[in-house]
């Protein structure tokens, strides 16, 4: 899995502005996961087929294929299937990186092509290290890594400025014969939903029905997840220079503490802390559309996926929780004994001119402690989290976390509960 946390600390050192799609870099990869674990299967399946192909033709005994098979790192499956996985996500993230640079070209129009130099480095590669080239000059086409299977080599985009004082590398000075025999990748090109790879597997004609059936529905499931990751996209608003602030040193402090959060989950808590309607209304609608179309619920996934990881990192370790603030909280008719079901992540804050004084019991562990995230304050209640009503007065109302479940759906300023 991506690092993102480790790209960040490299990024800051180096006195990097990381463009805001940093922040939702994740969702470029995120269709990937399940896909590729699907495809890893169907690949190996083709492998094996291949081989039995191939011993036909060479008449080869069955210790023979056997020998070849192993070979290939199928012999109990974990080890292909593994580099099947991580090969497709480094050249998801590649394709994201490249469009990243791409969007900041005008200030940074040259990349920096980056080995790790050690013992593991591959030497074709190691001799890449420190070539610098214009961002639109066709050697990236071919060079720009992953150059082969678990090549840990990067690019960093750089200034006009820099690259002159460091030396634009001289096209009688690239190295050749640099990328794995077999290896293709092209960042611009390169797919961003699987269609070109599930394609090419289904022209192959070497799979039976079932199992093209399986890519089929594999592409479906690519587009699906490519949609849902738009409309998260859209969703988003540009990030404020107090909002990237607060990422930033989110951020930090994730690495200080040796953890390693997605992007977006770390936006996606920010965003609705500071109470964003579109984000909010996304939220809103795949909560009630989830259980009839798959986009809605790829989005409904991502939320709870976010929410979790960012619990996980900040966790509410009080059992009492206290505010005056709950987004629709005042449109509730409520009465002692009833059950609130909140349905979306809900902000819980104090605020100057807000309604009545609320107090929730037995918090611990089901909210995000905004206050632990610099910049932020109150809590973000979990989704799916039932609230029992102990008390109401005129200026009090004290609830409490229950096992109940709430049955009745409503909507009050833009959140969804369910009451009973």
């Amino acid at each position: 899995m991506v690092d993102y946390v480790d790209a960040l600390r490299y990024a800051r050192e180096r006195n990097i502005i990381l463009a805001d799609e940093f922040y939702s870099l994740d969702l470029n990869t995120r269709q990937y996961a399940g896909t590729v674990s699907r495809l890893a299967a169907v690949e190996q399946i083709k492998t094996v087929l291949d081989l039995v192909n191939k011993s036909l033709e060479d008449g080869s005994t069955f210790q023979d294929f056997k020998k070849q098979v192993e070979a290939k790192g199928i012999e109990l499956s974990e080890h292909h299937l593994a580099n099947v996985y991580r090969t497709n996500m480094q050249n998801a993230y590649a394709h994201g990186r490249w469009q990243q640079q791409q969007s900041n070209k005008e200030s940074r129009s040259y990349l920096k092509y980056t080995a790790i130099n050690d013992s593991r480095t591959r030497p074709t590669h190691l001799a890449l290290d420190a070539v610098i080239r214009h961002i639109d000059d066709p050697f990236w086409q071919t060079h720009y890594p992953p150059n082969g299977y678990q090549c840990r080599c990067s690019v960093l985009a750089i200034t006009e400025k820099q690259a002159l004082r460091s030396g634009i590398t001289a096209d009688d000075q690239l190295p050749t014969n640099v990328v794995d025999n077999g290896w293709s990748f092209s960042p611009a090109t390169y797919s961003r939903n699987l269609n070109q790879v599930l394609d090419q597997k289904i022209d192959d004609n070497i799979l039976d029905a079932t199992q093209t059936a399986e890519l089929f529905d594999m592409k479906e499931t690519a587009v699906v997840h490519q949609q849902a990751n738009d409309s998260i996209h859209e969703a988003l608003k540009p990030l404020t220079d107090t909002n990237r602030k607060i990422l930033d040193d989110l951020f930090e402090d994730v690495a200080s503490k040796g953890r390693d959060i997605a992007p977006s989950h770390g936006r996606f808590v920010v965003e609705l802390s500071i109470e964003d309607e579109k984000l909010t209304d996304l939220l809103k609608d795949v909560v009630l559309k989830k259980d009839q179309d798959r986009k809605s619920k790829s989005i409904f996934d991502w939320m709870n996926d976010s929410f979790n990881s960012m619990l996980n990192f900040a966790k509410n370790l009080k059992n009492k929780l206290t505010g005056n603030n709950l987004k629709g909280f005042d449109a509730l008719n409520l009465q002692k004994g009833n059950v609130i079901g909140i349905q979306t992540p809900t902000l819980f804050k104090t605020a100057e001119s807000a309604g009545k004084n609320i107090t929730i019991l037995d918090m611990k562990g089901k909210a995000i402690d905004l206050g632990k995230i610099n910049g932020l304050d109150g809590a973000l209640l979990a989704p799916n989290l039932n609230l029992e009503v102990v008390s109401v007065t005129d200026t009090d109302v004290v609830l409490k976390y229950t096992d109940d479940v709430a049955t009745r759906l409503f909507i009050a300023n833009n959140r969804i509960y369910r009451l009973y």
